[in-house]
């Protein structure tokens, strides 16, 4: 698996960007939203956003479902 996507890490930049500017989010919250989209990528095997299918959303929404909490050891 690849380390990175390029094409995806200049527009995840471009995206923190707007939503610390333009949407005034705290530091904390953007942070929040780049390890959601880093485990999101993960998930995806790095492939590139313009790639992108809905069908991949589904499956990764049922793959955290399957996910065990590690503070409290139950399923999400």
């Amino acid at each position: 698996m690849k380390p990175h996507n390029a094409e995806n890490e200049r527009l995840k930049r471009r995206y923190f960007a707007y939503l610390r500017e333009a949407k005034r989010y705290s530091e904390a919250s953007v942070d929040m939203v780049a390890k959601a989209l880093h485990r999101f990528e993960t998930y995806a095997r790095m492939r590139d956003f313009k790639a992108f299918h809905i069908e991949q959303t589904i499956a990764f929404k049922r793959h955290l479902s399957e996910q065990i909490s590690a503070q409290t050891g139950a399923r999400f």
